[in-house]
């Protein structure tokens, strides 16, 4: 996390919210490079099956992590409720990215149900990667949607935790 990048900005408050965020955002970001590895891997002929696999974990992994993303996020006590008691005037960026979530989690699952119920049915691999490809971008600018909203409530930025 970044210092304020000037005296007349206040000093940061990381609040075990604003933890727990980064936390998840760091978990979410290695789930997502995980899916992204795994699209990008070969999967010709009969390799076809290993990479299908592959993907599947990859997506069942990047789905556990943005599922932790929700629950640290929207929980009672967690940072949308206290960047709303800080800021009322973020509602509407926590009501957009609340939105967000069930639309993500479904494209998550999409591509995962698609070769899980596949049978001897055929799925072109460059299908399944675009799909995946589109989600990791909806993933991508919700983060960084999520990172500005937290630097408007607290000063802190999100955006190069690691």
């Amino acid at each position: 996390m970044t210092e304020p990048t000037s005296p007349e900005e206040p000093t940061p408050e990381l609040t075990p919210a604003v933890m727990g965020a980064a936390q998840t955002r760091a978990d979410l970001h290695d789930a997502m490079f995980q899916a992204e590895d795994a699209i990008a891997a070969a999967a010709p002929g009969g390799r076809f099956q290993e990479w299908a696999d592959t993907v599947q974990a990859a997506l069942a992994h990047l789905h556990a992590a943005f599922h932790a993303h929700i629950e640290v996020a929207e929980s009672p006590d967690g940072l949308y409720e206290e960047v709303l008691e800080r800021e009322p005037r973020l509602r509407s960026q926590v009501t957009r990215l609340k939105e967000e979530h069930p639309v993500i989690l479904a494209a998550i699952h999409e591509p995962f149900e698609r070769l899980s119920n596949r049978g001897e049915e055929y799925i072109p691999a460059e299908d399944v990667r675009r799909e995946v490809t589109v989600v990791l971008g909806r993933i991508t600018r919700h983060r960084q949607r999520g990172a500005d909203l937290v630097w408007e409530a607290y000063y802190v930025d999100l955006g190069g935790l690691d």
